[in-house]
């Protein structure tokens, strides 16, 4: 039984008929072509091949040198032999003048590509002659009524009908017989002409399908000679009398123009080795796609061209995981510890996650699949350190979460990953967030003021309540603050004169921010922090301020040498005014915020005045 094969760009001689096919030149007779023989062996492409007038040669073009060039082969074998040397890439034998000179069309030394003059060639490997006909895509000459006539075909785009198919716009192709256009309103895509029998034969699609059709010298009598409905008829070519053409992979002889004949398949088998369809070995390290390492860093998951292996890094053999024909795989990626390793794959069409365990001693098990038909296109694909979730981003901008546990659902999580959101986070000055109290001892100023010892200062808060209370004492000084949900403490101590007074708040009421104290009173380091108000330890009172956050401040009262500020609130917007206090040298001097302040402009050795022009 034959082997099937695909036929194209066929030509014939006589009994003999050529084609390509694996890329190389093939004979067959055609009074028997049941075996077809191998007549080159490139290991190059090859293309368009023609007989000669006497059939002893055949000119094809040939891609030896990765751009097509014109070589001369004999019909009874020997060794190919080049002609030119352009390098252009699309370069074509068309066929050979009654005088045995080959007709080719080139783009060498145009400025586009699409522009393909035509040429003459001799067989003795001489440079070929330009002809003048301007820039062509096809070109035939034969002896008509004694006279050498040309066909040319202009106008058409740099491939052929086959590849642009029903094409209705300005480069169907126009057919030209020595300067007379023929055909003009045929208003389909036109290709191969040929002289025979004394007409014109053609490939065109006018109809909606390539097929061959021939007319008179002048264009009158158009008559189709196929009757293809599926696939377009392709690489037509002629030895004057009959033509033969390709279509779906198969050869088609035309015997007789006659307005009833048809076309007879030709049967032909190839013998030989196949070359073009031989196993032959492919450098792993050039085609790796994609790789995972485990997490001992001792093996690795790879890709290569599609396939899943095994490797280890010093030694032992490589492992298949996974190497399906007609399956692609990628993205690896290792489950943690837990013997897994799972993968993208398109087995089933649409993407979808594959966990499969790594090869051991126990055998092989089963894979499983997961999110068929829900990830859309796979772009990136990592797994959590446990290796129980997979996150994958698909090419429609989701993100997805899936549960690669046995125990799990299996089931994909869709939409974006959301941040757990905690309130009442501490800041870096010992701060609380909305409605949450911070630390107790949150980090921040402590310390209180006083001529004798300096304590620590503690305070915490609590939603609805307000803060507690600092203490200056000229002997020792221990302040603490303590503040419950709805009630509000204070504390005064005596000041050096001797004199005290201490505030009080009612059960369930805040400190008042605007109560007054009187001159010499004692000032907790406290504030009062409201539900939702962030307590605000980074702003310092000094000695000769008066920080009011529902106490008074002292005035007078000197800061032990060493002793840290005592924190306090920023100021408000009432009148902080002192009355015969003692400003300890070196302090600022208490100020009004209604009346304008002395401030440095930025940039500059100079101060300005806070609302005056600079």
């Amino acid at each position: 039984m034959g082997r099937v094969s695909y036929l194209r760009l066929p030509h014939l001689n006589g009994d003999l008929l050529c084609f390509v096919a694996e890329d190389d030149l093939w004979l067959a007779r055609l009074d028997s072509p049941d075996r077809a023989w191998r007549l080159t062996v490139d290991r190059a492409k090859a293309g368009h091949p023609r007989f000669s007038p006497d059939g002893r040669h055949i000119a094809y073009a040939s891609w030896r040198g990765l751009v097509p060039e014109i070589h001369l082969v004999g019909v009874d074998g020997g060794p190919a032999r080049q002609l030119t040397y352009w390098g252009s890439a699309d370069t074509q034998v068309c066929g050979w003048t009654p005088d045995g000179e080959i007709l080719a069309v080139t783009s060498h030394g145009e400025p586009f590509s699409y522009f393909t003059w035509a040429y003459k060639l001799t067989t003795d490997g001489a440079p070929g002659r330009k002809l003048p006909w301007g820039p062509v895509s096809d070109i035939q000459t034969a002896d008509i009524a004694g006279e050498r006539r040309s066909l040319l075909l202009t106008g058409t785009p740099p491939h052929e009908p086959a590849s642009w198919k029903r094409y209705r716009g300005g480069a169907m192709g126009r057919l030209w017989l020595h300067g007379q256009r023929l055909l003009p309103d045929i208003g389909g895509h036109l290709g191969s002409p040929m002289f025979v029998a004394g007409r014109i034969a053609f490939l065109s699609d006018h109809e909606g399908v390539g097929n061959l059709y021939s007319c008179a010298y002048d264009g009158s009598d158009l008559r189709r000679h196929s009757d293809h409905d599926a696939f377009y008829a392709r690489h037509a070519s002629s030895d004057g009398t009959r033509v033969v053409y390709q279509c779906a992979g198969e050869l088609w002889l035309v015997e007789d123009f006659a307005p009833d004949a048809v076309p007879r398949r030709l049967a032909v088998r190839l013998g030989g080795q196949r070359a073009g369809r031989r196993r032959h070995q492919v450098p792993a390290a050039q085609n790796v796609d994609g790789i995972s390492v485990d997490e001992t860093g001792r093996a690795s998951a790879v890709v290569v061209r599609g396939s899943l292996y095994w490797l280890t890094h010093r030694d032992g053999p490589s492992r298949t995981i996974t190497d399906t024909p007609g399956v692609r795989v990628r993205l690896p990626e290792m489950l943690g510890s837990t013997g897994q390793v799972a993968y993208v794959t398109d087995a089933e069409g649409e993407d979808a996650v594959e966990i499969a365990r790594l090869p051991r001693a126990s055998g092989v098990r089963a894979t499983r699949r997961l999110g068929r038909g829900e990830l859309g296109r796979v772009l990136e694909m990592v797994s959590d350190p446990l290796g129980e979730r997979l996150a994958v981003a698909s090419h429609d901008g989701r993100l997805l979460l899936i549960d690669v546990t046995e125990e799990g659902d299996e089931e994909t999580e869709g939409g974006a990953v959301e941040g757990a959101a905690g309130s009442g986070n501490a800041g870096p000055e010992g701060s609380t967030g909305s409605g949450s109290a911070g630390s107790e001892g949150s980090t921040g100023s402590e310390g209180s003021t006083g001529s004798g010892d300096a304590g620590d200062s503690v305070r915490s808060t609590d939603s609805g309540g307000a803060a507690g209370s600092g203490s200056a004492d000229s002997g020792s000084a221990d302040s603490g603050g303590s503040a419950a949900s709805g009630e509000a403490a204070g504390s005064g101590s005596a000041d050096p004169e001797g004199s005290a007074d201490s505030s009080a708040a009612d059960s369930g009421s805040s400190a008042d921010s605007g109560s007054s104290a009187d001159t010499g009173d004692a000032a907790g380091s406290g504030e009062a922090a409201d539900s939702g108000d962030a307590a605000d330890s980074g702003s310092s009172a000094d000695s000769g301020d008066a920080a009011d956050t529902g106490s008074s401040a002292d005035t007078g009262a000197r800061r032990a040498p060493g002793a840290r500020q005592t924190p306090g609130r920023r100021r408000t917007a009432r009148d902080r005014r002192t009355s015969g206090a003692r400003r300890d040298p070196g302090a600022r001097a208490p100020r009004d915020r209604r009346t304008p302040v002395a401030r440095r402009a930025p940039g500059t050795g100079r101060c300005r005045t806070a609302g005056s022009p600079s």
